[in-house]
């Protein structure tokens, strides 16, 4: 009798391998999610925010050359449109000859 109480006990303590086989299964799908998958969906959200902040700001911006050009030719200009051309154009310009001269240079040896 001792025998067969301690045969079934060491039944009872011992699992199946079908459950250790789903343990395993859990184990590498968690690991794969973990070392994987969750990376990739922080990696494509940030490209999403990234894509949609640009798109805004791009909106954004040529609303506000539109309200700059507007407000320009109809209120400081009396509808001459071509000086606010000129002064918008000069504006850009002067700003990109500042930009374009503070760039730094590599040097490239051949």
């Amino acid at each position: 009798m001792p025998d067969e109480l301690e045969r079934k006990g060491s039944e009872t303590t011992r699992e199946p391998w079908a459950d250790r086989a789903a343990d395993l299964v859990v184990d590498l799908t968690d690991a794969l999610r973990e070392k994987g998958i969750s990376p990739l969906y922080r990696i494509t959200r940030w490209v999403i925010y990234g894509l949609v902040g640009g798109l805004l700001a791009l909106v954004v911006g040529i609303a506000l050359l539109i309200a700059v050009v507007r407000l320009l030719t109809v209120y400081a200009f009396a509808s001459h449109v071509w000086i606010t051309y000129l002064v918008l154009g000069a504006i850009l310009t002067i700003t990109g000859l500042v930009l374009w001269s503070k760039r730094s240079v590599k040097n490239k040896e051949h």
